[in-house]
């Protein structure tokens, strides 16, 4: 059975924080207590500006509920949780300036984020250089972690993923027409799509890179529709997505579409409108779980922000705080490297999307996790 959320950073005891604090005189006994008034304090890099910025609100919406419930629990180690937002725009470019402020300011005791793999990744070897946490629960690269041990993930990556789309697209057509994205992510996660294809016996008779911001997408769909495939494969994020769907059907074009997991968003819907009708995805997370903490999670969302239901990516930012703040929460030392360290402890960690799980020893990310075929019916997505 799953940890109740609202648990996670309610084990600490005040007490841990002021070992080899006490002190005979007056003054080191104030500066003790000082000390444990002050919040606990985590780096957010986020987009909020930009062509992202979409997400960055879906992100600060997980991290205002599950700030709330963990100071409501009695915070980290019994002092209060504090969030610092910076706006990276998810700009590789602006990323390591960003990772920088964090790095130069020693309260902040690890950093949460950002959008995307690149410009994840654009910051992580200052992360690691300079023994800074990054843990990044939105990027699905194959190679994020790779900069070192300060740098943890919780996207399953691509190397698992794209081959299970890839068998799941065959369950729909036996050939294939692939979109993917024109950068480091999605040509990376293209080939682990490639070879899970080729171990499913889907046929590639159609492929395109393409600019995810690009507008007009007719000129390639065109070109897919004379390939005849039984089956539009897309690697997207929910925008991009959506408008390669909607301008599929108004071509008149009616292959069945198959997307990879980020397209799972409401914002898919809303902007692919009736072309969103029958598109299929997997997902970590379903509206439909039976989990009583999924839905009571769902219940705490729902009314915190007057929404149907909570997007997949304000799910990751939830999830990653509470998994922070236990950890933080279980160091033996409140200290950069003690909240490295209880990450990599082995601990079993609470989330919504993945129940408990472990981070992986060796590469300190979530490596593999059960996901749900799902289909777009009446604006939703319900179990396939």
């Amino acid at each position: 059975m799953r940890t109740p959320f609202r648990t996670l950073a309610a084990i600490g005891a005040t007490s841990a924080l002021l070992i080899g604090l006490a002190a005979c005189s007056t003054t080191a006994s104030s500066n003790a207590g000082d000390a444990a008034e002050e919040p606990v304090r985590f780096g957010i890099a986020l987009p909020d500006t930009g062509n992202s910025a979409q997400y960055g609100e879906y992100f600060r919406q997980g991290f205002d509920l599950a700030l709330e419930q963990i100071n409501a629990d009695g915070g980290v180690q019994g002092r209060d949780v504090e969030l610092v937002f910076e706006d990276t725009q998810a700009d590789p470019a602006q990323a390591p300036q960003v990772a920088q402020k964090f790095i130069d300011d020693q309260s902040i005791l690890a950093v949460i984020g950002d959008f995307g793999t690149p410009a994840t990744s654009a910051a992580s070897q200052l992360y690691q250089d300079a023994g800074l946490v990054q843990f990044a629960f939105s990027a699905s690269g194959g190679a994020v972690t790779d900069p070192g041990d300060f740098v943890f993930a919780t996207w399953v990556s691509q190397e698992f993923e794209a081959p299970r789309l890839a068998e799941f697209a065959s369950q729909t057509g036996e050939s294939a027409a692939v979109f993917y994205h024109d950068t480091d992510w999605g040509q990376e996660t293209f080939g682990y799509f490639q070879g899970g294809a080729e171990e499913a016996g889907l046929a590639e008779v159609y492929s395109t890179a393409y600019d995810p911001a690009a507008t007009d997408f007719r000129p390639l769909l065109l070109s897919a529709r004379d390939a005849n495939p039984e089956v539009i494969v897309l690697i997207s994020y929910a925008a991009d997505g959506a408008l390669i769907a909607n301008q599929a059907r108004e071509l008149g074009i009616e292959t069945p579409i198959v997307g990879i997991s980020s397209i799972y968003n409401q914002q898919f819907i809303e902007l692919a409108g009736d072309a969103a009708e029958g598109v299929e995805t997997l997902s970590y997370f379903t509206p439909e779980s039976e989990d009583p903490a999924v839905q009571q999670f769902i219940s705490d969302f729902t009314t915190k922000h007057d929404v149907d239901a909570p997007n997949d990516y304000a799910i990751r930012a939830y999830d990653a705080l509470h998994i922070v703040a236990q950890a933080a929460n279980d160091a033996a030392d409140l200290t950069r490297q003690g909240v490295r360290d209880s990450l990599d402890s082995g601990a079993t960690f609470a989330s919504v999307l993945y129940g408990d799980f472990q981070f992986d020893p060796e590469t300190r990310r979530v490596v593999d996790a059960e996901q749900t075929p799902l289909v777009i019916r009446d604006a939703a997505f319900t179990i396939k």
